[in-house]
């Protein structure tokens, strides 16, 4: 690994970007996979070790990019297709992370062109490996940094349910929050996509979204459409009173149902979100 160098911005030390040696024909299926686990978390720890895109962020990038490129080449050539051994993967998920991987790379940069490869890495994640939720959501999440709100909304819309539970409350809990931040998603996702990721993140007892609730307005201060969302989605919680809620926020009883009415798809009808 070599020498580590401090960076002023960071409470640790950081190791060198690891340089990807030559992987032979000769090397045992094992060793190859075990050699590309352990550079794959140590390249997915640069990406989140640099948070701040600063100057020598974008210096140490097109070397990040270029070793998942080799990484990636290695996998595909080397890894026999099928269940592989001792980490009981499939070479196409194997191939799947590294695809997303790179895509994330890309995404970082600051050249347009190099985002729409990072858009043909991400399907090609997702198209490899339907069933990761972490490849879907890592998409999503992209699609949301580039201010992509319209694409990003018929991915959600698409998405299978079963992904969604895979992940339990992490990934509900996400697009909960993409929901109340940007009203056009909110707006416009699947009634059952967000019943469920409500009733998910009220099942785990985190109580994220009563919580996340707007405090009591005075009289005659309008509301935004976020935060009528806001509330809506905490009465649909099968662990909140309506009573409650209508106190937290400072409403009536008559002004909640109007907003769910005028807000709220009619399927969705008037029971809390239960599964």
């Amino acid at each position: 690994m070599g020498r580590k160098r401090s960076r002023g911005d960071l409470p640790f030390p950081v190791a060198p970007i690891p340089s990807i040696p030559a992987i032979s024909a000769q090397l045992a299926v094992h060793d190859v996979e075990d050699r590309l686990e352990r550079w794959y978390g140590e390249l997915d720890d640069w990406l989140h070790i640099w948070r701040s895109r600063d100057s020598t962020f974008y210096r140490h990038l097109p070397r990040i990019t270029e070793q998942i490129r080799l990484m990636l080449r290695y996998a595909d050539t080397y890894l026999p297709e099928g269940v592989l051994v001792p980490h009981l993967s499939e070479k196409r998920t194997t191939l799947a992370r590294f695809h997303e991987l790179l895509g994330r790379a890309l995404s970082a940069a600051t050249d347009p062109e190099l985002h729409e490869e990072a858009d043909s890495e991400f399907k090609q994640a997702t198209t490899l490996a339907p069933e990761v939720a972490d490849l879907w959501y890592s998409y999503v999440r992209h699609l949301i940094l580039g201010r992509r709100i319209r694409e990003a909304l018929n991915e959600i819309n698409a998405v299978e349910l079963r992904l969604i539970q895979t992940e339990e409350e992490s990934i509900a809990q996400q697009i909960v929050n993409w929901s109340l931040a940007y009203p056009e998603i909110g707006c416009g996702i699947r009634a059952d996509i967000i019943k469920l990721c409500v009733a998910l993140v009220s099942r785990v007892g985190t109580g994220l979204i009563v919580h996340c609730c707007p405090l009591p307005k005075a009289p005659g201060t309008q509301w935004q459409r976020t935060e009528i969302l806001r509330v809506l989605w905490a009465g649909m919680q099968c662990s909140v009173p309506v009573d409650e809620l209508l106190n937290r926020a400072g409403i009536d009883e008559a002004t909640y149902y109007r907003w769910r009415k005028r807000y709220l798809p009619p399927q969705w009808g008037k029971d809390p979100a239960l599964v």
